[in-house]
């Protein structure tokens, strides 16, 4: 009986796990719409895939940059133009993005910080968020935001350096990072 029950929680924890926009407050993540809720979606060759930056659940008012590493794995081919909702000046060399915006721009629930337009020329593609590089203080392996005041907030990411959204993979890998591990819930039921 506690095997059923196992199986029945982890089965639904699976199909939930990150089946809508980031619940942390204050979260950069990768999406395939504006609403923050597709990690994961399907694109022929040689096309354009609209994806999008967001920034989730912001404790803030408004935001006037950031910056982010956006990464593939090594021999893909598919490639990344990026765009921003304001004028604005960037002076990341990719994969790195360190944007400041001409304005503040407003934050809501999600928060289009910038669209990507991939062009996939892979049969499969993996996109990674990490920090910038070079990555400005606090140096802590984190994504930045800029408040109104210019000053800089780390911000989290919820794969925290795992797959942040997926283009043509077999099956969704990507994953919302839990502090309980299967171990940890396995526990529960001893």
């Amino acid at each position: 009986m506690k095997k059923l029950v196992v199986l029945a929680l982890l089965s639904l924890l699976a199909t939930t796990a990150f089946a809508g926009l980031d619940p942390d407050p204050d979260m950069l993540g990768l999406y395939f719409d504006t609403a923050g809720e597709t990690v994961c979606t399907t694109a022929a060759f040689i096309s354009h895939v609209n994806m999008y930056v967001l920034l989730t659940n912001p404790t803030i008012p408004s935001v006037r940059g950031f910056e982010c590493s956006l990464d593939k794995p090594a021999g893909t081919n598919s490639a990344f133009t990026v765009t921003f909702p304001v004028a604005n000046i960037n002076v990341g060399v990719a994969p790195s993005i360190i944007v400041g915006f001409s304005v503040p721009v407003p934050t809501s629930p999600a928060t289009v910080m910038a669209t990507v337009d991939v062009f996939v020329l892979d049969g499969a593609l993996d996109i990674f968020l990490n920090p910038a590089s070079p990555e400005s203080p606090p140096l802590n392996g984190l994504p930045k935001v800029v408040r109104e005041d210019f000053t800089i907030m780390s911000v989290g990411t919820s794969t925290n350096g795992g797959v942040a959204a997926q283009i043509n993979a077999p099956a969704c890998m990507v994953v919302d990072n839990e502090d309980a591990s299967f171990g940890a819930v396995k526990a529960l039921f001893r």
